[in-house]
């Protein structure tokens, strides 16, 4: 009997680190709904969602590579490519640009890959590199600056809500999670992360194609990116090489590290990733509703990801 407490006290306390970024979204939501003025409606609902939803896209892919053991912080420009060259092919009226520039963010994720793996370059000086190239190439690509199209039937679709009142954002990011998800949890790939993570040596030695593994992973965010960019292309009609995935690296990472995934590798925490990105972006709106400067929300954040990290931490530690 008193062994079976143990037990479940055990299994009730791994459940809430692993998920504790939900439950931390989870408190924060009831917080701002009591005590934030106008907070609780449809239309601050959707907006949560709506701009959320790109940096949870490269959030996932994120958790993908971190828990290999890499990073990447050329997601950023990765969108602005992948938003410059479909603008364009929607301006022109060329619409095999769009999955051609899908392939080109893709290529790149692959050269990422190759070059950790094959060629023994560390994730953040690799991503660096193709940061520069890839936000290089899309301000050569637009050449005026902003690019603008006319699709009133893609804009409609991406402005319209079902019901009225959900944003068909939410529709893709379930989807995304969901696939992501099993991917991790269910299949073969998920658990040759992990093992790369945890060992990567060993995993090889175990028989485990780990250049294929690492090489997917940057795929992986790379076509995350290319989504979160045209999700934010569609947004306003328009592509600007300049502000399009600015920050994006930076607040990804944050979602990751919040949601539990160690950041020297590991199991790929899928939903912890999901409850960081929403506390991320739901501290940002709280702090706007409540006139907080920039300056001191920035210095919040970072307060909150070293919190994270600490706790995090601590629990690997006990473990």
């Amino acid at each position: 009997m008193a062994e079976n407490k143990i037990k479940n006290k055990s299994e009730i306390s791994e459940f809430c680190w692993k998920y504790v970024s939900i439950i931390l979204f989870l408190v924060m939501l009831v917080l701002n709904i009591l005590f934030t003025t106008n907070f609780a409606s449809w239309i601050t609902f959707g907006n949560l969602i709506i701009q959320s939803s790109k940096l949870l896209l490269v959030a996932l892919g994120m958790t993908a590579v971190i828990a290999t053991g890499g990073i990447d912080i050329s997601v950023g420009s990765a969108m602005a490519l992948g938003a410059l060259v479909c603008a364009l092919g929607l301006l022109n009226d060329e619409f095999l640009l769009i999955p051609l520039s899908l392939l080109i963010v893709i290529a790149f994720g692959a050269l990422a890959g190759i070059s950790v793996t094959k060629f023994g370059v560390l994730p953040m000086v690799v991503t660096l590199a193709l940061r520069y190239i890839m936000r290089g190439m899309a301000k050569g690509i637009s050449g005026v600056g902003t690019i603008t199209y006319t699709a009133p039937a893609l804009t409609s679709f991406f402005t319209k809500r079902v019901f009225g009142k959900i944003p068909v954002h939410l529709f893709f990011l379930i989807a995304a999670v969901l696939i992501m998800f099993v991917v991790v949890n269910h299949m073969k790939l998920g658990s040759y992360i992990e093992a790369y993570g945890n060992n990567n040596v060993a995993a090889k030695i175990c028989g485990i194609n780990t250049t294929r593994v690492v090489i997917t992973c940057y795929c992986i965010i790379a076509a995350l990116s290319w989504c979160a960019g045209i999700f934010e292309m569609v947004s306003v009609s328009s592509a600007n090489p300049s502000t399009i995935g600015t920050d994006y690296d930076i607040d990804a990472i944050a979602a990751v590290l919040i949601g539990g995934t160690p950041v020297t590798g590991g199991y790929p925490n899928i939903m912890g990733t999901v409850g960081g990105a929403l506390v991320l972006q739901l501290f940002n709106m709280m702090c706007n509703m409540h006139n907080i400067s920039y300056s001191v929300t920035i210095m919040i954040k970072g307060g909150l990801i070293i919190l994270a990290l600490f706790f995090h931490g601590l629990h690997r530690k006990k473990g």
